[in-house]
Order: C-alpha cells, then sequence, then structure tokens
C-alpha cells in the first residue's frame, strides 16, 4: 500500500472481514464504525451513540469533548446493513445533517462510504469509495475526518466561523468530482490547513433545445420532463421548461395553477408567445426554486385548445417558437408538447435541435414509436434535428420477461424504421413505476423535494430515492448523448 502504515492497512482489512453480505446494521457498527473511530483517533468519549436531537436519533454523532465549540457536530454517521443500497438513504442523512448541523457525514453500509459535506442546510456527496479505495486511500480519507483536523476545524470556527466555513466550502466545491479533495490541509490558514486545490477548466457547452415527444399519451412524458429538469438543475445547467400542451400537466406538475397564478395575474403564458410577435420568451417565464432546484418555465393554459384555427392561419407559426428562442441563455430548453400531431408539434419540433422519446414497455406506446420517427423524418427535411434516444419511464420492476419481450419489439421497430443508429437508454436510466412520482407532480414540486417533505413518512422518502438515482443516471446519460461526454 504506496503511503499507507502496514498496521493500519492490516487493521482496516480486518475490520472489513469481520462483516459479510448477510451482516446485520447492528454488526456493521460494532465491528466497522466504531473500530474505524479509533483509527482515526476518537476516544470512545469523542462520539455518542443513538443520539437524540429532536425526534431525529443519529447512529454516531462525532465531536470530541475537547473541541473549542461544543456544537455543532463534525461528524454524523449513518449506518445500515450490507443488503441495503445506501444510495436510497441518503435522503436520510441529509436530514440528519441539517437537523444536527453537522458538517461532514458518512453513509455507510460496510462495503460503500459515502461522505457528505453540509454548507448551510446544502447537503451534497462529495466522494464514494469502495472498501478497497478506503484501505488505499486511507490517507486522504484520514486527512479529512480524523480528530486532529476536527480539533482544528472546530478551532478554526471558534476563532472566525463564517470566514473559515465559507473557505472550506469553496476548497470542497473546487474538488467536486475530484478524489484529491481529501488532501485538504497543507496550506496553513487560522489553524486549518487548506490546500490549493486545482480547478478545472470548464469547457464550453453548447446548448440543447429538446422537444419530449411521443404522441401516445400517459407515458409519464411530462413528469419525466419535470424531472429530468430538475436533475439537471441540480447539476448546474440552466434549464428552461415550456409547456406546450393545453392541458398544462407540466405547468400544474410544478406548483403553477394555469387560472390564479397566470390569468388572474395578467401574467404572459405559451398561447401569448406563439401569437403575439412583440411578447418575447422573458415576459412568460415563471421563475420556481426548491433548495439547489431552479427551473425557469413559460407556463400552458387550456386556451391553447381552441387556438388551432389560430395557429393553422398565423403566418409564420412553425417558425415562432424557433425565433423567440434565438437568442436564450440555457444550457437546456425541454419543450413537453402535447400527444398529438396537430401544428403545435411542427411548432415545438422546429425550434428543437434534438428529440427524445419517453415509451413505456408496453405494446401502444411502443407502436407509436414508428409514427413519432416518421414525424421527425418531416423536420429532418426542412431542418438538422438529431433524435437523442428513447428512454423508458413508467416500466414495472417486477415484469422482467415482459420488459425484455417489450424491448425485443421496440429493437425490432428502429429496425423497420432503419432508425437503429438511435440510443436506446440503458436499463439504470430507465424511470420505475413508482406512486411517489405521482405525488409529487400532485403537490406541485420535482421529486429531488421530496426529502424535504416532513409530512411524508419513511417509505416515501426511500421511494423517492430510487426514483432520483434512476433520474440522475438519466440526466447524465442525455448530458452525454448531447455533449459527447
Amino acid at each position: 500500500m504506496v503511503g499507507m502504515n502496514p498496521p493500519t492497512a492490516s487493521a482496516l482489512s480486518n475490520l472489513f472481514a469481520s462483516i459479510t453480505p448477510h451482516s446485520s446494521e447492528e454488526e456493521v457498527e460494532k465491528n466497522v464504525i466504531v473500530p474505524l473511530l479509533g483509527i482515526l483517533g476518537y476516544s470512545q468519549e469523542d462520539w455518542q451513540a443513538q443520539n437524540a436531537i429532536g425526534k431525529v436519533r443519529l447512529d454516531f454523532q462525532v465531536h470530541p469533548i475537547n473541541a473549542a465549540t461544543p456544537y455543532p457536530p463534525y461528524l454524523v454517521i449513518e449506518a445500515k446493513a450490507p443488503s441495503k443500497k445506501i444510495v436510497y438513504n441518503t435522503w436520510q442523512i441529509n436530514g440528519y445533517m441539517r437537523k444536527s448541523g453537522a458538517i461532514l457525514g458518512v453513509l455507510t453500509n460496510g462495503y460503500q462510504f459515502n461522505l457528505l459535506y453540509n454548507y448551510n442546510g446544502h447537503v451534497v456527496t462529495i466522494i464514494e469509495y469502495s472498501q478497497e479505495e478506503v484501505v488505499t486511500k486511507f490517507n486522504l480519507f484520514k486527512r479529512l475526518l480524523c480528530k486532529e483536523t476536527c480539533l482544528k476545524v472546530s478551532q478554526g470556527f471558534y476563532k472566525n466561523q463564517r470566514r473559515i466555513h465559507l473557505d472550506l466550502a469553496n476548497q470542497l466545491s473546487k474538488a467536486f468530482g475530484n478524489e484529491e479533495m481529501l488532501g485538504l490541509f497543507k496550506k496553513k490558514q487560522n489553524n486549518i490547513e487548506i490546500e490549493e486545490l486545482p480547478v478545472k477548466e470548464k469547457k464550453e457547452e453548447k446548448s440543447m433545445i429538446i422537444t419530449v415527444f411521443n404522441n401516445k399519451g400517459g407515458v409519464g412524458k411530462s413528469t419525466l420532463t419535470i424531472n429530468l429538469g430538475a436533475e439537471l438543475s441540480k447539476m448546474g445547467k440552466r434549464v428552461l421548461l415550456i409547456d406546450v400542451d393545453a392541458q398544462a400537466n407540466l405547468t400544474i406538475g410544478l406548483g403553477i395553477d394555469p387560472l390564479t397564478d397566470v390569468e388572474n395575474q395578467g401574467k404572459k403564458d405559451i398561447t401569448h408567445l406563439l401569437t403575439e410577435p412583440r411578447v418575447k420568451l422573458e415576459d412568460t417565464i415563471i421563475k420556481k426554486r426548491w433548495g439547489d432546484i431552479k427551473l425557469d418555465i413559460v407556463p400552458s393554459h387550456i386556451r391553447l385548445s381552441k387556438m388551432e384555427n389560430v395557429l393553422n392561419t398565423t403566418v409564420g407559426i412553425d417558425q415562432a417558437l424557433e425565433k423567440k428562442l434565438k437568442n436564450h441563455d440555457y444550457d437546456f430548453v425541454l419543450i413537453d408538447p402535447p400527444p398529438s400531431f396537430g401544428r403545435i408539434i411542427g411548432v415545438s419540433l422546429m425550434a428543437s435541435s434534438g428529440v427524445l422519446i419517453p415509451t413505456q414497455l408496453s405494446a401502444y406506446p411502443i407502436r407509436a414509436l414508428e409514427y413519432v420517427l416518421e414525424r421527425v423524418k418531416e423536420i429532418e427535411e426542412l431542418k438538422p434535428i438529431q433524435v437523442l434516444g428513447i428512454a423508458v419511464s413508467m416500466y414495472d420492476q417486477r415484469s422482467s420477461s415482459f420488459n425484455a419481450s417489450m424491448t425485443q419489439k421496440l429493437v425490432e421497430i428502429l429496425e423497420r424504421s432503419e432508425a437503429t443508429n438511435i440510443p436506446f437508454f440503458p436499463e439504470n436510466t430507465w424511470i420505475p413505476r413508482l406512486n411517489i412520482i405521482s405525488i409529487c407532480q400532485d403537490k406541485g414540486y420535482p421529486i429531488q423535494q421530496v426529502e424535504y417533505d416532513d409530512k411524508l413518512g419513511f417509505q416515501d422518502k426511500e421511494a423517492a430515492q430510487k426514483a432520483v438515482e434512476c433520474y440522475t443516471e438519466l440526466a447524465e446519460y442525455l448530458i452525454k448523448v448531447t455533449h459527447g461526454g
């Protein structure tokens, strides 16, 4: 082990060997976490197990008795059984860290170790380690979590809490996604050693205007658009959602009432943007924010359903939305059209550089793909447009054999359409059918917001975390497809 003290490496290997995939949560706590705290330099007086903060009970709260400030705790640890996929409990430790004020958090099942950082209530996962990575990179792991660092940080907060906290947050943000972020403590500043970390050069990224389109209704198109947009926003992308469906499902699903929040307030909506030349994009935008999720929305209205004649007789209507989006300042614009082949579809596609096709793994939505691809081909004769791929939504996780047969039918349809170069998004991006997804739309917020809703129970939050994981994979894959990452 390069740079690793052999006795320490041996001790880590031994404690990891003391559990199996069938071990209990209690065995992980006793055989892994408690010995690990000792290796990190903490005595038994420096931490508390099952410590209650209000209604929250922390598995481990770590804060040395000789720290300069007794509160908040430097570190909290949440343990799960090895059989648990810990990513589904991220919401739980996030809430514990916010309520306790803890600076750092570790979520582990004894095999995976996720390290989290809390800045002013905004909790982010900064690194994910396997057992092997904890052993081979333990010097970095220890440097951030050990008692010595805890005391230095505590002393720093005592002397200048706001400035030191901001410095630490700044260094972590620079290093986000970089394993070297754990080598933070070398440059002395107010008794804390903070190493200046290299900042990755940000690549110039092209913007994408994407129509999320399937003429078959009920495939979760609007829900996918909402939560995909929210996930892209969480990744730091500037996102605009445009609702061009008279049913206004996207608008309502984001907590905007077309009557009370738009019409009665005298605000402009998609109908004005399309039919009134003087109405600008910014005149119609409603801004919504949930924590670190920021979405701009062009709302829809039922009046759009009565405007087919107007759209058909308006000169240049096919380019209306394209012109209004000409100088936009977004990384992603997601357009949510109705499930039809009306004029509004042409307007949406003409404004777009790409098409994302959501589908269920069932017969009728899959058969509809042929018609969707034919419509896109018609637009391709007028302008370049890329079919970004086919995303699966609302799939039944229990029907693996049925899903496989539907997948085969989908591939056959693509072959008949001579569209074999269209990506079929991988299974880790598929969005499962979960009640919590519909509950979120009824409540008017993206699924990522569930962890902050105290009215929802443990099962709902765990299910939501599963969905969030899928949307994260979907967003990352979309970025890869659109930007060649």
